[in-house]
């Protein structure tokens, strides 16, 4: 009787569950560089005239299209500058996926696979210095909290250009993303990760289907694609497939469909008995490769998990690990399910792999499992890699992102140009008037030096210094030399001409010379006083 009442209860769940199914409040499919629709997985993509704005070019193949997908990525809007030509009307605010096709191909005047630009979603950097050399999909989910939602393209090199081949901007169900308390996966350890996941902007980097086939948008009710996961289990043979045909048990507050499809949590790896032997202390794991190495990038991780290998609740014990952390010990999926057998459930970390450059996840078998019962399992795995978040300051940071460094560069530039002035303007060194054994100074206003008769007299412009200082500076090196030698005689003219000693001795007498030559050669006089010129 018991096992009847619960029985229809879960029928009516499950009939509850396939009813309602989801249908955004925000659905834009765009088929970019054409004006015709394609028709792709039973979706209408949109041709994009009259939504492009800016500076964008309409491009074709010159290869004929021979399926539905190939129409689509027949055509392409191509940027030749920075713009923002696609902007959306968000009916809903909240989370949103947004998808970028690229088909590089080779039309009259581009070729696509030449491509590199960025591509920003409001205030967020999605793509940097981007470009493809094969047919792409890039995924992101991401918060629109703002009633307009706009992509921008941006050239990365002056005379560069990108291009997109279609865009599909789609609201997300409500539970799609939730922050009950996510766990941060470090080398460190387990902490508690304090940012709100839901606002962050993610990128899906890889979305496996554990233990079952590829599928496709069509089988997905958020038009997602799953891949197998063959290609990354560490050790083949510690797995074996585990599936059902019925279609899983779905609990209220707990997976959906939207979370993930029928098809992922009706297959799973589970481990593989004949290859244990007698060793029942075996991991499965499952190595993924990163794009970046780079410490400060964290990554959500979503494990999905449902019981489709236990006979009877309360039989699975195993643990979970990431990174060769145990990110949860003692998983039992019927205690978390309602002691509903084939329930899905799914568990949220972020983590940060340091500079490992990878992110392996393995599930084994827990000590509170009998000999005879030790397994683990896992159904489905994604990753999605974390760019930041959207803020309202977002807009005000990006702008003195762009103004600070112009700023500073003009800043440096007047500094510089200062420094050069200064050094051109820099004055000759005044003469020494410390008393000298070998040389007595001249004196600068009238007077003269023991040995030298007082120079005659002519009056200086006192208009303004600038005239002292031209009036000084027309009497050439040559005659300061020629009126030394005829004033001082013959000796001063040997004693110069033969004396082989540094320049910077003080007590030889080029500085002696230099001095006569300064205080008649001199930058600039500081007043409007007379000095003694040359006759």
């Amino acid at each position: 009787m018991r096992s009847t009442i619960l029985a229809s209860v879960t029928l009516f769940f499950s009939l509850f569950y396939l009813s309602t199914a989801f249908v955004p409040q925000d659905n834009y499919i765009i088929n970019c560089g054409s004006g015709r629709d394609a028709i792709v997985d039973n979706r209408n993509f949109h041709g994009d005239s009259g939504l492009t704005q800016g500076k964008s070019i309409a491009v074709k193949t010159q290869v004929s299209a021979s399926s539905n997908l190939s129409l689509l990525y027949s055509t392409a809007r191509v940027f030749t500058a920075v713009s923002a030509p696609y902007s959306f009307k968000i009916k809903k605010l909240g989370t949103h996926f947004v998808r970028l096709h690229f088909s590089p191909f080779i039309s009259e005047t581009y070729d696509l696979k030449n491509a590199n630009f960025s591509v920003s979603a409001n205030d967020v950097l999605l793509l940097r210095n981007f470009g493809v050399g094969s047919n792409v999909v890039k995924e992101f989910i991401l918060m629109a909290d703002k009633v307009e939602l706009t992509i921008s393209f941006a050239p990365t090199h002056d005379f560069g250009f990108g291009f997109v081949s279609a865009i599909e901007v789609i609201s997300a169900p409500d539970d799609l993303m939730v922050d009950p308390g996510i766990k941060l996966v470090s080398p460190n350890g387990i902490t508690e990760f304090n940012p709100n996941v839901t606002l962050q902007t993610l990128e899906t980097v890889y979305r496996i289907n554990v233990g079952g086939p590829k599928i496709t948008p069509f089988n997905d009710t958020l038009w997602r694609t799953w891949v197998p996961d063959e290609d990354f289990l560490v050790f083949k043979a510690a797995a074996k497939p585990a599936s059902i045909s019925h279609v899983p048990n779905y609990q209220r507050g707990g997976a959906t469909k939207e979370i993930a499809p029928d098809s992922v949590y009706m297959t799973a790896q589970q481990m593989d008995w004949e290859e244990a032997t007698t060793n029942f202390m075996f991991n499965i794991s499952w190595d993924f490769p990163l794009w970046s190495k780079e410490t400060m990038v964290d990554y959500f991780v979503r494990l999905h998990f449902c019981d489709i290998v236990s006979s009877a609740p309360n039989q699975l014990y195993f643990n979970v690990y990431i990174n060769e952390v145990m990110v949860y010990k003692d998983l039992d999926l019927s205690a978390l399910t309602f002691h509903v057998l084939a329930s899905p459930y799914y568990i949220d970390f972020v983590v940060n792999p340091g500079n490992s450059g990878l992110l392996q996840i393995s599930v084994g078998p827990s000590d509170l499992s009998s000999v005879l019962k030790k397994n683990a399992i896992l159904n489905g795995v994604e990753i999605m890699k974390m760019l930041g978040v959207v803020s309202p300051n977002a807009k005000k940071t990006k702008i003195w992102v762009f103004v600070v460094p112009i700023i500073g560069g003009v800043v440096a530039l007047m500094i510089i140009i200062m420094a050069l002035l200064a050094k051109c303007r820099k004055k000759k060194p005044k003469a020494n008037r410390t008393e000298s054994a070998v040389w007595t100074p001249l004196r600068q206003y009238g007077g003269s030096s023991p040995g030298y008769p007082p120079l005659p007299r002519r009056a200086i412009s006192t208009a303004s210094s600038a005239d002292n200082c031209d009036a000084v500076s027309d009497i050439s090196t040559s005659q300061v030399f020629s009126q030394l030698i005829t004033r001082e005689g013959q000796g001063a003219e040997s004693s110069i001409v033969t004396w082989t000693g540094s320049m910077d001795d003080q007590e030889g007498p080029w500085p002696r010379l230099m001095t006569y030559i300064a205080l008649w050669k001199g930058v600039c006089l500081r007043s409007t006083q007379e000095v003694e010129p040359m006759s």
